[in-house]
């Protein structure tokens, strides 16, 4: 990858919002209408100097999550049993290395469509990774399997809380109901699609660079890497047994789940949070017990990126402690793998750089685009409601905040249409986060793994265009039915 190339797509596509910005007149929307501000509201020169230093400031709760999963991968790869679990992985995989992509890519895309915690299954890149750089498949397949897996599964949201949970949240705030299973076999529909097309997608490219091996007799990119090229991947020897870490990863995936997913919000679920109550009101005579000790905890279902990176902090002693590993190589650990995920953790925060330039105003151009999208049409309109989902998509990339900010303008239109409103929006979120310059998550994976955007962008743009015209015919069909 070419130095800074990131930093460059990033810095044109804010420039671009900034010329959007001396253009279209900005405007707000506060109890339940739309206010023109009648002038635009500019983003200029001395903002677009101290934007960068915003965003970190404002996003550094990504910064400090990746640099909590590098560190928790360097005390992984201090136990010297980390490497023998990818090695045993690599030996049961290496002769039918492509079961292992199809698996792969079907289990990211179905977390993420069930669960819609990225921040969580992204803990799962690094080992992943590793696995499918030792197979023998390239660094940009590898990110496709992985992280480009984990946003497609967002295209065909099922029962992710972190897409249409969201939405549920909201549209109960506006007095529209919306179940978490509404449509639902739409989305599993639309799932299943997106995902098999991105099977067929990896399979020919990995096939066709296959091909230009045998023909060009040269190198190709699709070939053993060496292991020092492995990122969060380093071999040690230990002679303890694997299964420890296995069962500790594997309960360390499920807490998160558990304490991240909002099971009162989706499901009406409220055990967890009545334990997290036990627990937190538990008292000897007046002196609280648990909430003393612990200090402040997040309600279980409430867990953001801090409760993740503290965690991760905690498991990586724990792990220390399991294997014996002295403090002072537990600590070296985390410091080297921290290292090794400072460029993709600030590209992380970077990511958010568009959304950062229109918080704390009093508004901005988005609201009037999506305004004239909307009251253009007394009645529900495709094409108006698929173009406020790109635009906002691509400026707001967070979803609870996009959806809170515009879903407002949908409330006018007949409940009957508010379904098939969040399908569009989540599926071209989705399509939006596998190859927009402002997804947070792709953006981190391509610094992770050296790639450029350029080459990621010939990589995925048919997949993505395909899925688009998918979305629409879908939406199409389910507004005819409606």
């Amino acid at each position: 990858m070419k130095k800074y190339d990131l930093l460059k797509v990033l810095g044109i596509s804010f420039l671009v919002i900034v010329l959007m910005s001396w253009v279209i007149p900005a405007g707000y929307y506060s109890n339940g209408s739309f206010t023109s501000m009648e002038t635009i509201a500019p983003i200029g020169l001395y903002d677009i100097i101290r934007m960068p230093a915003i965003t970190i400031a404002t996003f550094i709760q990504y910064g400090i999550l990746f640099l909590a999963i590098g560190g928790f991968y360097g005390v992984l790869n201090k136990t010297g049993v980390y490497s023998k679990l990818v090695d045993n992985v690599v030996d049961k995989w290496k002769k039918k290395r492509e079961k292992f992509m199809i698996i792969t890519v079907i289990a990211f895309a179905l977390l993420s469509s069930v669960l819609g915690l990225n921040s969580v299954i992204f803990i799962l890149v690094p080992f992943f990774v590793a696995v499918l750089l030792k197979l023998g498949y390239s660094k940009i397949n590898a990110l496709a399997m992985t992280v480009g897996s984990m946003l497609v599964g967002q295209i065909g949201t099922t029962l992710g809380f972190g897409t249409w949970g969201y939405l549920k949240i909201i549209f109960d705030q506006l007095g529209d109901g919306l179940s978490m299973f509404s449509l639902i076999l739409v989305r599993i529909v639309l799932f299943v699609i997106a995902t098999a097309l991105y099977v067929l997608l990896i399979s020919k490219n990995t096939k066709e660079l296959v091909v230009d091996k045998k023909k060009t007799k040269k190198a190709s990119k699709e070939s053993t890497i060496n292991e020092e090229e492995i990122p969060l991947y380093s071999e040690l020897d230990n002679k303890k047994g694997t299964m420890p870490l296995i069962i500790i990863c594997v309960i360390i995936f499920v807490f998160f789940v558990i304490g991240v997913y909002n099971w009162t919000y989706t499901f009406n679920i409220d055990i967890f949070s009545n334990i997290y109550e036990a627990i937190t009101t538990a008292s000897i005579g007046d002196f609280k017990i648990f909430a003393n000790v612990l200090g402040t905890t997040s309600e279980i279902g409430y867990w953001g990126n801090y409760d993740i990176s503290t965690l991760l902090v905690i498991f990586s002693l724990v792990i220390g402690w399991v294997y014996s590993i002295k403090i002072r190589d537990i600590v070296d650990g985390f410091m080297d793998g921290m290292k090794q995920m400072l460029i993709p953790a600030i590209y992380g925060m970077l990511a958010s750089i568009i959304f950062a330039a229109f918080l704390n105003v009093s508004g901005n151009f988005v609201y009037t685009i999506v305004n004239n999208f909307v009251s253009t049409n007394e009645q529900f309109s495709l094409p108006a409601t698929i173009g406020s989902a790109v635009i906002t998509s691509v400026t707001y990339n967070d979803f609870y905040s996009l959806v809170s900010y515009f879903m407002g303008f949908f409330s006018v239109y007949d409940s009957n249409v508010i379904p098939i409103i969040a399908l569009i929006f989540q599926a071209i979120y989705g399509i939006v986060m596998v190859i927009a310059p402002t997804s947070i998550f792709l953006l981190v994976g391509l610094s992770y793994l050296n790639i450029s955007y350029k080459d990621w962008v010939k990589y995925i743009w048919k997949f993505t265009l395909i899925m688009f015209g998918v979305v629409v015919v879908i939406s199409a069909i389910a507004t005819m039915l409606s």
